[in-house]
Order: C-alpha cells, then sequence, then structure tokens
C-alpha cells in the first residue's frame, strides 16, 4: 500500500512529498563534532544529554562557544575520538548522519 499523491503535485512533476533536510528523529538531538572544517553531523538521543562523558563534552562546548549560541549544537572534540567513544562506551543510541 504506497501513498497516493496529489493530481497538482503529479502535473507539475513532483512525488507529492516536499524536499527536505535530513529529520531529527523523535527523541534524538542534532549535533556537529569536529575542530576547524573537519566536523560530522550525528544524532544524539536526549537520555544521552546526562551522561558524565557527554556532560563532560557540553563542558567543553560551553567554554568555546558560551551557552548562547545559534544554530545546531557544536561540539569542540575530534570526531574520530568521538566516534571510537560511540563505538566503545556509549550507553545510549547516538549516530552518525551521512551527507546525501
Amino acid at each position: 500500500m504506497g501513498v497516493r499523491s496529489s493530481k497538482l503535485s503529479r502535473i507539475m512533476g513532483g512525488s507529492g512529498r516536499p524536499k527536505s533536510p535530513i529529520l531529527t528523529p523523535k527523541g534524538y538531538v542534532p549535533i556537529t563534532v569536529g575542530l576547524n572544517n573537519e566536523t560530522q553531523r550525528f544524532m544524539v538521543h536526549t537520555r544521552a544529554l546526562g551522561d558524565a562523558d557527554f556532560l563532560e563534552l557540553l563542558c567543553r562546548s560551553a567554554e568555546e562557544y558560551g551557552f548562547y549560541n545559534q544554530g545546531i549544537l557544536r561540539i569542540p572534540y575530534e570526531t574520530r575520538d568521538f566516534e571510537e567513544w560511540i563505538r566503545k562506551g556509549a550507553k545510549h543510541n547516538i549516530f552518525r548522519v551521512r551527507p546525501s
């Protein structure tokens, strides 16, 4: 059973769905991790925000960028080290978002 598109979208050649950036799943927070221009985007489950190791990363972010920055949460940390931390000890759902 598929989704039916509207007559207008068929006439205009659209799929019926607006093109949008990657949506954040319910219960997750988007973050970028990295230094300089080498950053990666991750989705972090909200339960991970209370983890002691993750709180340390949030403190680093507050020291670097302040508490009142605009946009996505940025964490100044080596991307490879963050991914290693995810593989070894992250107790909550954290995954990398691959660019499309």
